[in-house]
């Protein structure tokens, strides 16, 4: 059995993941699909124009099929414009992926519309109806249905060949990863959302990024059912600082706000200086070897997550991927697929910070 299938089995056994897509039907121009709700849609012909939803399906048309049929997307595409270059004016679609704006929408005259399966695609599918215009539900930020995704999105715009490609990449480092981790007892590893004492649960991409890496979520027991509302989503949980303590992480990764252009060398020593000085922390194994990481959305989330986990694996495993170079696929995957450079190292080790003075 290959690989990457076995991975996906086993990772669908331990956490909490949406059913992957079934169906990819070609016949001469016609596209038939079965997206995330399970619908089966039918296009006569490739995509050429479409309006996206969250940036991780952007990244996805835009490495399968170019910028030219994205015609619109949402604000969390447009506030990078360095990683966009190819945006112009009149190209905002909403306000992030729960607040379409159906007049602007409409006006952009798009064949579809793409959101990921947290977006506002129920209200959608009903209000742009009338208009003839397809909403296509395709979820880039779920760790296990890549492959699926891309060969959706790759079907879609048609260029399969593209799609293919991308999904070689992709399938290479997820088998490597299975792989080298054959058997390993996974490391606890504490991962905080931008804001402190914020993580994550079984249900997230995030989560199975840990989870791939050969980590232990040491959030992952938490069923987000059982909790109040008020603790936050699977992707964004409001957590005891005390259970960080407690569970005393091999790692700790801290999520930097997504930015394309490197952070100053002060963005992260003001974090390091803030987690070091948090009640106890001095005394966790991470803290004491130096094992905290401050890792770009970028890097974390690049090519559904598969470079973060490759990232997180070689810090959680120095010795099985010593000859792995993560920052080389990070550039692949920009520069071959988004077609932008690569500026650099997106993340700092609490280790390489100068001594104090």
């Amino acid at each position: 059995m290959h690989l990457t299938h076995r991975l996906v089995m086993w990772l669908a056994a331990v956490v909490v993941a949406a059913p992957l897509l079934s169906d990819i039907v070609l016949a001469g121009n016609q596209i038939t699909i079965t997206d995330d709700t399970g619908r089966t849609l039918t296009f006569a012909d490739p995509v050429r124009r479409a309006v996206v939803f969250n940036r991780y399906n952007a990244e996805f048309v835009r490495a399968v099929a170019g910028m030219a049929p994205i015609v619109g997307v949402d604000s969390w595409v447009t506030r990078d414009p360095t990683y966009w270059p190819a945006l112009k004016d009149g190209m905002l679609a909403g306000i992030g992926q729960r607040e379409p704006n159906y007049e602007a929408i409409v006006a952009l005259e798009p064949e579809v519309v793409i959101f990921p399966r947290n977006g506002a695609y129920q209200q959608a599918i009903e209000t742009l109806r009338p208009f003839g215009i397809e909403v296509v539900v395709l979820t880039g930020w779920d760790v296990l249905k890549h492959v699926s995704n891309i060969e959706a999105f790759g079907a879609l715009f048609g260029n399969t060949d593209r799609a293919a490609a991308l999904n070689d990449v992709y399938t290479r480092h997820m088998d490597l990863l299975a792989e080298r981790l054959a058997g390993v007892a996974p490391k606890p590893v504490y991962l905080e959302e931008k804001t402190p004492f914020r993580s994550v649960l079984p249900g997230s991409g995030w989560h199975d990024m840990i989870v791939v890496a050969g980590g232990r979520n040491i959030f992952g027991h938490i069923d987000i059912g059982e909790q109040p509302d008020i603790k936050g989503s699977v992707h964004n949980f409001e957590i005891d600082p005390e259970a960080v303590l407690a569970a005393d992480p091999a790692i700790i990764v801290k999520l930097q706000p997504g930015s394309y252009p490197l952070h100053p060398p002060e963005f992260s020593s003001d974090f390091f200086a803030e987690i070091t000085a948090r009640p106890g922390f001095v005394d966790l194994t991470a803290v004491r070897h130096g094992d905290v990481y401050h890792m770009n959305y970028y890097l974390a989330g690049g090519c559904s997550k598969m470079i973060g986990a490759l990232q997180i694996a070689k810090w959680l495993y120095p010795d099985r991927f010593a000859d792995i170079d993560p920052g080389a696929v990070m550039r692949e995957w920009l520069e071959t697929f988004q077609g932008v450079p690569y500026p650099g190292r997106y993340w700092t080790a609490l280790r390489d910070r100068p001594p104090a003075p």
